[in-house]
């Protein structure tokens, strides 16, 4: 098992365990719940960042504007980049021409405002018409998230999981 450089890494601390000291384990266990939680943020903060990096780079190719993974979140916030991805991705679908593809890929015009600015009420309504456009294409409620998510920058994990449930169904 590589580490990354940097990376918090959980060695337990339980003295009577049989295995060595400072050898990784799978997470302290459930005897202890905000153990366990620690352990937990640690390791969602550790998978989110190449999420967002390798999220970052597949939409900078189809938007043709340079999204990163530092400002990830700040680069969506207003909901316009994720409706031009919904005509991309529709203009794409229409384009393969395969109708088995069209009979379970919704296409239709998903309304937006240009111009909202973060936080504001146009950029949660921009980002509700995504989200209601992500549930007509499929997209299982356990990676949706909440337009307050996304604009105020509270969900990020479930905003990752969200475009990568939808590049899935729409490579099939």
């Amino acid at each position: 098992m590589a580490l990354q450089k940097g990376l918090p890494m959980w060695f337990g601390d339980e003295l009577s365990s049989p295995r060595p000291p400072l050898t990784p384990c799978h997470g302290p266990g459930l005897t202890d719940v905000s153990r366990y939680d620690q352990w937990l943020s640690v390791r969602h903060e550790a998978t989110l960042v190449p999420m967002q990096d390798d999220l970052a780079i597949w939409l900078s190719g189809l938007l043709g504007k340079e999204l990163r993974a530092e400002n990830f979140m700040k680069n969506l916030d207003n909901g316009v980049a994720l409706c031009k991805l919904i005509a991309l991705l529709q203009k794409k679908v229409k384009e393969c021409g395969n109708l088995e593809n069209l009979e379970h890929f919704t296409l239709r015009r998903v309304r937006c405002k240009a111009d909202a600015s973060p936080g504001s009420f146009f950029a949660r309504d921009n980002t509700a018409n995504f989200l209601s456009w992500c549930r007509a294409i499929g997209v299982d409620e356990t990676y949706l998230f909440e337009s307050e998510g996304l604009v105020l920058h509270k969900q990020p994990r479930q905003v990752c999981l969200c475009l990568l449930e939808i590049g899935r169904i729409v490579s099939r």
